[in-house]
């Protein structure tokens, strides 16, 4: 499964959105990295899951938001938890676990 990191509450003064991708992801490509940007735009949250059920990229609009959120979790309920908090999410192409 795909390793995790934990997002810790950022001391945020301004709007800063961030984007998270895991190191084992060699199908990122830049044009992938440019899409889930261009998301950020619009949503809340952005996550790339894989298909062993973890992630390999996960941004956030508002990095305030990181400590209602555990990243340690799998893809499908930090999805879930990002909408009950009632944050936009938008999905990116699910990739390939790394063996």
């Amino acid at each position: 499964m795909t390793r995790f990191f934990r997002c810790a509450a950022p001391s945020v003064y301004r709007r800063s959105d961030f984007l998270m991708i895991t190191v084992e992801t060699p199908e990122m490509t830049p044009q992938l990295m440019r899409d889930a940007h261009d998301l950020l735009r619009n949503f809340d949250v952005v996550i790339g899951a894989t298909t062993d059920g973890g992630w390999y990229a996960f941004g956030l609009r508002e990095p305030t938001h990181a400590a209602d959120l555990d990243t340690t979790s799998d893809s499908t309920a930090l999805t879930l938890a990002a909408l009950r908090l009632g944050l936009r999410v938008a999905l990116l192409p699910t990739l390939p676990a790394v063996r």
